[in-house]
């Protein structure tokens, strides 16, 4: 259970209600998820995690579905059962497998095609190791055909997966039912 009282959409009021309401309107959903309700005592925090989410997240210039395998990896290893809970479903609503799924949870050496798998690796690496990337893991990238921006992005999404497992984490946000 939450360790803080998240705000219910129905009382929500001003500018909570309204980045609410771009919430499920740019994500397409009838709902606000816990994660992003959960800071709904802080107009600056949630219009924070709002921002950062959706210019780096949903305005990605990687396949979303390599963007939400990335997210799912960070949660799996971090352990973070909300997070994991929701980057799964959204790797399922975007087409990734069950074998792909369980990969990336457990067994990343089998996850194939090896560029996304060296893609999935140097996310993990820059959201739990990242002291210890050098110029050489950037340059295996770049010769898989990964341009700087894409390296930029893909740390981006690392950095969003640590943020996301902390709050999740930190506040023990419930799951959405809708993702049980």
């Amino acid at each position: 259970m939450s360790h803080l009282e998240i705000t219910q959409e129905s009382t929500a009021t001003g500018e909570i209600a309204e980045v609410f309401d771009n919430i499920k309107r740019t994500m397409e959903i009838p709902f606000v998820p816990n994660i992003l309700k959960s800071q709904g005592m802080s107009e600056s925090a949630l219009k924070g995690l709002w921002g950062v989410f959706k210019n780096v997240f949903l305005s990605t210039q990687l396949p979303m579905s390599l963007a939400a395998m990335i997210l799912y990896r960070v949660a799996s290893q971090h352990e973070c059962e909300y997070c994991s809970a929701v980057h799964k479903m959204t790797c399922k609503t975007v087409g990734i497998d069950e074998e792909t799924l369980a990969a990336l949870e457990n067994d990343l050496e089998n996850l194939t095609p090896m560029r996304i798998q060296k893609i999935v690796a140097f996310a993990e690496q820059c959201a739990i190791r990242p002291k210890t990337i050098t110029a050489q893991d950037h340059d295996q990238l770049r010769a898989e055909g990964i341009s700087d921006e894409e390296i930029t992005e893909i740390v981006a999404l690392a950095g969003l997966a640590n943020y996301l497992d902390t709050l999740a984490d930190s506040l023990q946000i419930d799951i959405d039912d809708v993702f049980l």
